[in-house]
């Protein structure tokens, strides 16, 4: 991977933000543009009860307020005014030609900075775990794959900041967005370290 292919990838990244709690920020991405809007993609946990609050931080640090235009389980959608040099996510289409290997992120560390982690990919789907030991309602290895990330940061209600954050392979694509850690931080901190990710084939059918 080359710093350009990073530059590139980064200006799909958001970082959804609390205008009223410096410390209340999570992962977004950018899912699509046009030439009035940008719809970013973050986690609903997040959402809930701060709805007329949001604001999302683009890679170059430029903020626009935030409305909420769609929920489901687990992710909801925003829609930002235009924002002129942010990029859409380039999905994969073959996400299984990834599996195993190296793969990147961005992970937020305040509401205005994101940080470059060197990830992994890994062999082992979810059928290599029996269902009580996840928290998925409906468990379909095809839909997921894991990766081995060292990034446990939470909200300070709990909320796992790293939800929706996009899974790069090393040409820049989008092989796939964070659903949660396999396990929850306090009870089991190494097992946190691996995310459940939703391939990139499954994130147009989420709305």
């Amino acid at each position: 991977m080359t710093s350009r292919i990073a530059n590139i990838a980064r200006k799909s990244v958001v970082i959804v933000a609390d205008n009223n709690d410096t410390d209340g920020y999570c992962s977004g991405c950018v899912l699509r543009k046009t030439h009035r809007t940008v719809t970013i993609i973050t986690s609903k946990n997040f959402v809930l009860g701060i709805e007329d609050q949001l604001k999302v931080i683009f890679f170059d640090r430029i903020e626009l307020q935030a409305i909420v235009v769609a929920v489901d389980d687990t992710f909801c959608l925003l829609v930002t005014d235009f924002h002129r040099d942010c990029e859409a996510i380039k999905l994969m289409e073959n996400e299984d030609s990834l599996v195993p290997g190296p793969t990147f992120m961005f992970a937020p560390i305040s509401q205005t900075a994101n940080q470059r982690l060197t990830t992994f990919a890994t062999v082992e789907l979810l059928s290599s775990y029996t269902l009580d030991e996840i928290d998925l309602e409906e468990a379909d290895s095809s839909n997921y794959f894991l990766v081995s990330c060292p990034y446990m940061e939470t909200t300070c209600d709990g909320i796992d900041r790293l939800v929706a954050a996009p899974v790069f392979n090393l040409q820049g694509n989008t092989a796939g967005i964070v659903l949660e850690c396999l396990r929850d931080v306090n009870d089991e901190p190494q097992a946190a370290e691996i995310k459940i990710v939703l391939k990139a084939s499954y994130i147009d059918e989420i709305f």
